[in-house]
């Protein structure tokens, strides 16, 4: 067996792991001591980063190039046949569990290879970014300081139909995705019987005009020119079974999202003053928390050029020329975060032939494509290197 093979089938032995037990968010106790161990195994140091994550480092040098991968799962039961499907209630339907298994094979590479460095490399593993709070956590406990990071990259898998395995799409200069906020609005207002609406102050129908208020805010209030997207996906006001019965409360949870941080802004500054003021004109107190949140992915020229340049060097056949889909991206990445605060690049992996999306119970990866993946960080990270 080559050095090759084998180290594809102890990739695929890790992901299998990580994929039959997933955890979601922020509580991963047993993936992050599975990827501590292998990153002892493989000759580091990990350090903890705040209340999850991993950290470790390896080369030696002024510069520092950092290298994420999510290790959270989502909240969703498996439909499909995999013989190590999870059973748990949980699933890596967005594909953390090749990211975390490319990015140990990528320590295990840099490892080998670690006389080629002329910088530092810095390895992070994050959780929490399906709920948009694992990169926040890390940065908050120091993840781009000691030793201070000066640029880096992160991988995401992704299907695409009519697409070969194993290619890589690195992402051009500029917003690549959008920022996310989740938000609730809750209505208070004052129950009553069914017959005497007068009496109530109905927190369903102020719903409904907040509701219909808010989607105004595309049409009327921010220019055309601008793209966003304010979805409200979740509505929930009285209790089943009880259809003569006015509710005390109701509320709706959604998201916005947005390419610009000041349209960001306006947007969520006129959702708080549209929601209160229906609220008073109706009688009821309303409030609008906005609970999770994430800055939108930016990709620096220099960074992203040198990576994909790098990329092409290494993998002449692999590398997409052409953007697989339409940019900017209106789903979003808590990797943002990071690239507000160093200059970052994003690369997409082909993964899966098939129409079914990120974040459906039925979707299956590819496993073939974890040491291709794994070079491709590794290399990613060289290129920075040689260009500084």
């Amino acid at each position: 067996m080559n050095k090759e093979t084998s180290m594809q089938q102890e990739l695929v032995e890790i992901r299998r792991h990580l994929h039959q037990n997933p955890e979601v968010g922020m509580d991963l106790p047993a993936t992050k001591k599975f990827v501590w161990q292998k990153l002892v195994e493989y000759g580091y140091e990990p350090q903890a980063c705040g209340e999850m994550g991993i950290t470790c480092t390896i080369g030696q040098g002024e510069r520092v190039f950092l290298l994420r991968g999510d290790m959270d799962a989502l909240p969703l039961t498996e439909d499909n046949d995999l013989p190590f499907r999870s059973v748990n209630g949980a699933m890596h339907a967005c594909g953390h569990d090749m990211h975390t298994t490319m990015l140990l094979g990528a320590a295990k590479i840099l490892k080998e290879r670690e006389s080629e460095l002329k910088g530092t490399v810095k390895l992070l593993f994050q959780p929490g970014e399906e709920i948009l709070q694992g990169a926040k956590d890390c940065i908050d406990a120091g993840v781009l300081e000691n030793p201070k990071v000066d640029a880096g990259a992160m991988i995401h898998v992704f299907p695409f139909k009519d697409l070969p395995l194993g290619n890589v799409f690195v992402a051009p200069a500029g917003t690549f995705m959008a920022s996310a906020d989740w938000f609730e609005i809750k209505v208070q207002g004052v129950g009553s019987h069914g017959s005497m609406p007068e009496v109530s102050i109905d927190p369903i129908n102020v719903a409904t005009k907040i509701y219909d208020a808010l989607q105004t805010l595309s049409a009327r209030e921010i220019s055309s020119a601008e793209r966003f997207v304010l979805t409200i996906g979740e509505f929930v006001g009285g209790t089943p079974g009880s259809s003569n019965v006015i509710p005390n409360s109701a509320f709706m949870k959604g998201t916005l999202r947005t390419l610009k941080e000041e349209v960001r802004q306006q947007i969520k500054k006129r959702m708080v003053e549209i929601s209160e003021a229906i609220g008073q004109a109706f009688g009821a107190k309303v409030t609008i928390d906005f609970t999770n949140g994430c800055c939108s992915n930016e990709i620096d020229q220099a960074v992203t050029e040198t990576v994909k340049a790098g990329l092409e060097n290494v993998f002449p056949s692999n590398v997409l020329g052409k953007a697989p889909l339409a940019l900017p991206m209106m789903g979003s990445e808590d990797f943002g975060e990071i690239s507000h605060r160093i200059p970052t690049t994003t690369m997409f992996i082909t993964v899966a032939d098939t129409e079914l999306m990120l974040h459906n119970p039925k979707i299956v990866f590819d496993e073939s494509v974890l040491n291709f993946g794994s070079n491709v960080y590794v290399e990613a990270a060289l290129a920075y290197f040689e260009s500084v």
